[in-house]
């Protein structure tokens, strides 16, 4: 086993992480972390490169992105760079008894907040970030504007909690297919082949994105941002990988992955055009032509 001094029983981790046993535990199982080492049925060490992954994982969420594309992004940048968990500084650590989850506000009840997450997500998707007013929740809710400003201080602060959930509903049941498939080009299919059952939300998506990106607000502008890189980052390792191996000619990565994006906002279009159209069938017609393009012949 390697020197002990470098390692960590899971309550050091614990203290030096800031983030609860049972969410490292949970991390695990949702494969962002690796499993420790172990030295018998029930001695488990934890390394640097675990502590350095909490705190990704930390700052990722901060910044409002879901599990699954936290999980994607710390496979891409292994894959890209070997080890780079294990030299990456951590960041300092929480205080003791905080943790990685944003604790309810004392005396309100989470289910007033989770309600207006769910109509805030379903109204945004429908509407649009501009059409959507502080009214229509509050109204739709029974509940009095102070109620609504207790949880959020605006609708932009709506907007970043929802966007996450939003996205993270739509394509988490799709992940582990993707995930299971090594060649780069299946992948690229498959990634599309996911948004079909969700394409009216993936658009309104990219549309709340786009709008948030001309807000001046830098916050709100940010957190379009990261979301369409959150979207597009995938294919471009993706299609890095399939240079690598051959089997995508040289291109620009993130030109072509923003021509997958406008590739599945034509999916919808091929589709207003003729309803009936199969699913085979649009992704022959749309996807099928980009991979075309890009593939080596």
């Amino acid at each position: 086993m390697e020197n002990t001094q470098h390692l960590f029983r899971i309550g050091e981790l614990e203290r030096l992480s800031g983030v609860a046993r049972r969410n490292i535990h949970f991390y695990m199982q949702q494969g962002l972390l690796h499993a420790p080492h172990r030295t018998g049925r029930t001695m488990a060490y934890y390394d640097a490169s675990h502590l350095n992954k909490l705190a990704y994982i930390i700052e990722q969420k901060a910044l409002g992105q879901p599990l699954f594309s936290i999980r994607e992004n710390i496979e891409r940048l292994e894959a890209e760079s070997p080890g780079c968990f294990s030299a990456r500084r951590s960041t300092p650590a929480r205080k003791a008894g905080t943790t990685d989850r944003r604790m309810p506000r004392r005396g309100k009840s989470m289910k007033t907040r989770e309600a207006i997450l769910d109509l805030g997500s379903a109204l945004f998707r429908q509407k649009g970030y501009r059409a959507t007013r502080v009214s229509d929740i509050t109204t739709r809710l029974n509940i009095g504007k102070g109620t609504f400003y207790f949880y959020f201080s605006d609708k932009k602060e709506l907007l970043l909690a929802c966007v996450p959930r939003i996205f993270g509903e739509l394509f988490a049941n799709g992940w582990d297919v993707i995930r299971q498939e090594a060649d780069p080009l299946k992948r690229l299919e498959l990634r599309a082949r996911a948004v079909l059952p969700v394409l009216d939300e993936f658009c309104a998506i990219l549309a709340i994105c786009e709008e948030a990106h001309e807000d001046p607000d830098p916050k709100l502008k940010q957190m379009g941002e990261q979301t369409l890189v959150t979207i597009r980052k995938p294919m471009e390792s993706d299609i890095r990988k399939g240079m690598a191996q051959g089997l995508i000619r040289t291109v620009d990565p993130a030109i072509a992955a923003a021509l997958m994006i406008g590739a599945m906002r034509s999916m919808r279009v091929l589709r207003s055009m003729d309803p009936d159209i199969s699913d085979d069938a649009v992704l022959r017609e749309v996807i099928g032509v980009v991979l075309s393009g890009i593939r080596r012949h």
